[in-house]
């Protein structure tokens, strides 16, 4: 991708944001939208990100573009689109706790209900792969929210669709799944390759075991057929 293309692409998502936040947290300053897509920005142009950059967030709007209408908290899964791969170290195991954790600073900042805060970030956890709809999260929403309870906020329906909007990278044809695993292994270029492939083989093996790689009627019919048969080229002997 070029220059002008990432440019591009930062010119959409800006305008993407600026529209999302005005027309839904009036009390905002143009000043303050700005200030919070700038240090979005710089997250996601980092330059050790292949896959996991402004590109990857575009492609996830897409789709959200596409299901909206079938959403029960549009706005929820819109903001965790924006905020769930915003920290991303690959040396980490913890990018989504991270990822989930600055949503929620960003948005308690935002002077935004608590509700909101809290579907996010259950959301945003969700995408410790290969994950599955739930009705309980991980026990450490309860520490971070102080709760007694794990019981979700976020219907199942809104995270089956908000997982599969994250892996329809997945089901697409051959050659564009092939650049997206060259682009994963670009992202962990100081692993050794005999290292790599092994782990990249295991967590692969995963979503092949699972019933379902898409949790939603929509991207299940589009998507879990050509996804097994991508996976099951890259475990190829």
């Amino acid at each position: 991708m070029t220059n002008r293309d990432r440019c591009a692409v930062s010119e959409r998502l800006a305008l993407r944001w600026q529209t999302l936040l005005q027309d839904n947290f009036s009390h905002l300053t143009i000043a303050q939208i700005q200030q919070a897509w700038a240090r979005l920005l710089s997250h996601y142009q980092e330059l050790h990100r292949h896959y996991h950059d402004i590109n990857h967030i575009e492609g996830c709007f897409i789709w959200f573009d596409r299901i909206e209408d079938q959403l029960d908290d549009p706005l929820a899964v819109a903001l965790a689109i924006w905020f769930h791969d915003i920290i991303y170290d690959v040396r980490r195991s913890d990018n989504e706790v991270k990822s989930a954790q600055y949503g929620v600073t960003a948005l308690t900042n935002f002077s935004v209900s608590t509700t909101l805060v809290q579907k996010v970030y259950e959301l945003i956890l969700l995408t410790q792969h290969p994950s599955k709809p739930t009705g309980m999260i991980n026990s450490v929403s309860d520490s971070f929210f102080n709760r007694t309870h794990n019981d979700v906020l976020t219907n199942i329906h809104d995270q089956a669709l908000f997982l599969d909007i994250d892996l329809t990278i997945l089901g697409q044809n051959s050659a564009i799944y092939a650049h997206y695993e060259n682009a994963i292994r670009s992202e962990y270029q100081h692993v050794p390759l005999w290292v790599y492939k092994l782990a990249r083989k295991r967590l692969l093996k995963q979503f092949l075991r699972q019933p379902m790689i898409y949790y939603s009627d929509y991207f299940k019919e589009k998507f879990e057929c050509q996804a097994r048969v991508n996976i099951q080229s890259v475990l190829k002997p």
